[in-house]
């Protein structure tokens, strides 16, 4: 690890936010998608699937999220197409934050930091998602491999999936939620870092009701991813009104919606950009 902590990936990704867009592009080639892009379920379908993907992107997003599991699902050969995914978005400017939803302790979470964040690392993740099941305290040397690495660890806060919320929502004995008392320790680990740093980030749900506004307030300063633009329902009116106040931590983050215009180049260079220019009002208060 190099001795100077590079620029952080909330500096990097305020920077592309204004040049280009806040848009995050989710890319989840499952097994359904590649059939109806007339794509074969093998290796080689899942690389001419991302080409096409990288070449309708070009450098008009700020953040490419690519779904471990789409990939690992053809073994060390979608590895490798995952890698060269991110490389190719990196290369045009973008940020890669590599969705994995790792949670575990000790040793074992240790390594699983060392393979995502850092220059030596097999994915050079510039940011990753997290799960906290196994306490926020398991994390805490996750968050700082990612500080020292100019990345961004992404801790599943309040999903919008209905299986999560009795589990977030469900209290301590101090009477705050999970979800709550989750957001508290992400702010102060923010805050330990210094201004601007901002390693810990959480993953909101877009679809999320307006009870939940009591969790975002207490994330303070804390990136925000948010899927669930467009085929899971939300719109960016559901970001005005869950994030009002907040529009410059918000990554606004779409899949399906974009990648069932597949499998025409074309057609996905404009889906991407029904999302970029939405995106771009939505971070200026428009």
């Amino acid at each position: 690890m190099s001795s100077t902590t590079p620029p952080s990936f909330a500096q990097r990704f305020a920077r592309l936010a204004d040049e280009r867009s806040p848009f995050c592009l989710g890319v989840d080639p499952s097994r359904d998608l590649l059939t109806r892009w007339g794509l074969p379920d093998t290796a080689q379908g899942l690389s001419d699937f991302c080409e096409r993907i990288a070449e309708a992107a070009g450098d008009s997003v700020a953040v490419v999220k690519p779904q471990s599991a789409f990939f690992e699902r053809h073994g060390p050969a979608g590895l490798q197409v995952l890698q060269q995914l991110m490389k190719r978005f990196q290369a045009a400017g973008s940020l890669a934050l590599l969705d994995v939803k790792r949670g575990d302790i000790g040793s074992t979470m240790d390594a699983y930091a060392e393979s995502v964040f850092g220059p030596d690392s097999a994915y050079q993740a510039d940011a990753a998602t997290f799960t906290a099941y196994l306490g926020l305290g398991a994390l805490v040397k996750t968050i700082e491999r990612a500080r020292a690495s100019g990345a961004c660890a992404f801790l599943v806060v309040r999903s919008s999936n209905p299986e999560g919320t009795s589990l977030q929502k469900s209290k301590g004995e101090d009477g705050r939620t999970v979800a709550e008392a989750l957001a508290d320790g992400l702010r102060e680990l923010n805050e330990k870092a210094g201004p601007g740093v901002l390693p810990a980030g959480a993953v909101m749900g877009a679809t999320l009701p307006d009870s939940d506004r009591g969790v975002i307030e207490r994330l303070g300063g804390a990136l925000l991813l948010t899927p669930g633009i467009g085929a899971q329902g939300a719109g960016f009116d559901d970001l005005k009104r869950l994030f009002a106040g907040r529009e410059a931590q918000v990554i606004p983050t779409a899949t399906r919606s974009v990648l069932e215009a597949g499998p025409d180049v074309a057609s996905l260079r404009a889906a991407i950009l029904r999302h970029v220019e939405p995106a771009r009002r939505f971070r200026q208060g428009a």
